[in-house]
């Protein structure tokens, strides 16, 4: 093991409002401490940091403790990994601390640190922390990639020494040193499931938006997920390991897709029935960024000159336009709710009919067409300082406007409220027009998730 270098390298958090759920792998549970936990511990510190540690001394005796604040993930009941959702005073009441963050390397490679630290991060939401902090080593790099993934960034307090460190560990990460990275999805209806998700793989340098299409055909498995969410989930899955190629990847998922739905005895024969996802997906490289991106997901691109450029085209917009048009002809006749969604059936499913057809649109749903269908590409990074990713749900109110600056203003707003700040304006905007009068759209309000990339100002090729 590498010797220590002191002062510690320090990560921040700056809020702990955007954290998402966790999501453990199957056969693992979630649980605080209960008596008797204190030998467990103690094993889990050993064998990950060859620490011997007596739990009583470092953590029962501390201020802040309590059974809640120290979290196991368990398989079979026995733990395995841990993490302390704490408080030291330097860094101030309001903020979190991240602290002895270990797991069994018999259950490495599943990945539990992210997971068990983001449950501490979460606990430390619930007990009014507003901000985190952690401290690691220079060494310890696959500690560090989890906590990238978990939207921790170097704090080198202007100090040369320190972030020169930090350079460092990025070179031995192969990730640009100064990429921040800003994401966040939440549901359009907080009853129901959230089928959007959102890609941070700082391994892989892969980052993105997907949206869950659910089938016409009614699904859900045994956990409740739908069909749109299992397709998100599953291409969210493929991009978010060890990642060689872009276009082939999101093919391997769509391959996957299609066994999924065979598995489930769903007719793929019409595509209405058909579950499927669509994306937009970027992956920094050393001399340029590539992209991949289907259905009516969007990529765009403001440059350090403030000019912003729409990369990828909405492919959905003119069938939707299309189909809200015959809504509106159909309200206006007189006619009820179910005469209307009974006449509409129809144009849905020539809609979804066209979905990776020549004269249609691209979307991940099993087809091998997806192969032509899907737009990718790539990006000089000449000049280029941030990246956007959106799904439909961020700018429905948008989609058919006419407006030739409709982008720039959304991006504008992003800029100035943040993508939560964003959201929470978007929202009351659709409760002050739950029916679509003002901004037609199918829904009062959908998935929504944004990513924003903002890159470094000088970077060198190594």
């Amino acid at each position: 093991m590498e010797e220590r270098q002191l002062p510690q390298l320090v990560m921040r958090r700056p809020k702990l409002t955007d954290l998402p759920e966790v999501e453990l792998p199957e056969g693992y549970e979630l649980r605080s401490f209960r008596e008797g936990d204190d030998a467990s511990w103690e094993a889990i510190v050993e064998r990950s940091f060859g620490w011997l540690r007596s739990f009583r001394e470092k953590i029962r005796s501390h201020f802040y403790y309590r059974p809640e604040r120290v979290l196991f993930i368990s398989k079979d009941d026995v733990p395995v990994a841990t993490a302390c959702a704490w408080q030291e005073p330097e860094w101030g009441e309001e903020c979190g601390y991240l602290h002895m963050v270990g797991v069994d390397p018999g259950h490495a490679g599943r990945g539990l640190g992210y997971w068990i630290s983001l449950a501490a991060l979460r606990r430390m939401a619930e007990d009014g922390k507003r901000s985190a902090v952690l401290e690691t080593d220079d060494f310890r790099l696959a500690a560090i990639k989890t906590y990238l993934k978990l939207g921790f960034s170097p704090d080198d307090s202007g100090e040369a020494r320190l972030r020169q460190r930090w350079r460092e560990a990025y070179r031995r990460l192969n990730v640009p040193f100064g990429l921040t990275v800003r994401a966040f999805t939440r549901p359009g209806n907080p009853s129901r499931l959230n089928e959007d998700a959102v890609v941070v793989n700082a391994r892989s340098q892969i980052y993105g938006v997907i949206d869950g299409v659910s089938a016409m055909a009614p699904y859900q498995d045994e956990t409740g997920r739908t069909g749109g969410a299992i397709a998100a989930q599953m291409l969210s899955e493929e991009l978010s390991g060890e990642v060689n190629d872009l276009r082939e990847a999101v093919l391997q998922a769509n391959a996957r897709l299609l066994r999924k739905m065979e598995e489930a005895n769903v007719d793929t024969a019409g595509k209405w029935r058909r579950w499927g996802a669509v994306f937009a997906i970027v992956r920094w490289r050393e001399t340029h960024v590539e992209y991949a991106q289907s259905g009516d997901c969007m990529l765009l691109a403001r440059y350090k000159d403030g000019s912003v450029r729409v990369v990828t085209r909405n492919q959905v917009a003119g069938f939707d336009l299309r189909a809200l048009n015959a809504k509106k002809q159909l309200q206006e006749s007189g006619l009820t709710n179910e005469e209307i969604a009974s006449r509409l059936k129809p144009i849905f499913k020539c809609n979804r009919d066209k979905a990776n057809a020549p004269d249609g649109y691209s979307v991940m749903n099993g087809d091998p067409a997806l192969e032509y269908m899907m737009e990718s590409g790539r990006l000089s990074r000449a000049g280029l300082a941030k990246l956007y990713a959106l799904t439909d749900g961020m700018f429905h109110f948008i989609e058919n406007d006419e407006d030739p600056n409709k982008w720039e203003k959304l991006l504008d707003d992003l800029d100035r409220l943040g993508i939560e700040g964003y959201m929470e304006e978007l929202i009351r905007q659709e409760e002050r027009d739950p029916h679509g009068s003002r901004y037609p759209r199918h829904k009062k309000s959908d998935d929504k998730s944004a990513l924003i990339l903002e890159f470094p100002e000088t970077y060198t090729v190594l």
